[in-house]
């Protein structure tokens, strides 16, 4: 199994969303793209937690929770 650069892996969840990180990109430093994609990528998964599908709020935060740990 090949093992992908985990940067890699936060800046594809970056571009595969459309909203502002793409435009946002451009406006950052090359060198500091990765390291702000990989907090887009953590801030992305707290937010799919907590509004994305048709979960009930006790169970989007249990996961938020279990997210957590």
């Amino acid at each position: 199994m090949v093992s992908r650069d985990p940067y890699d892996v936060c800046l594809d969840i970056a571009r595969a969303h459309y909203e502002n990180f793409p435009v946002a990109s451009v406006l950052v430093p090359r060198a500091m793209r990765r390291d702000i994609a990989a907090v887009y990528a953590f801030a992305r998964a707290a937010d799919d937690f907590a509004d994305e599908g048709d979960a009930d709020a006790a169970t989007r935060h249990a996961r938020l929770d279990e997210w957590e740990r």
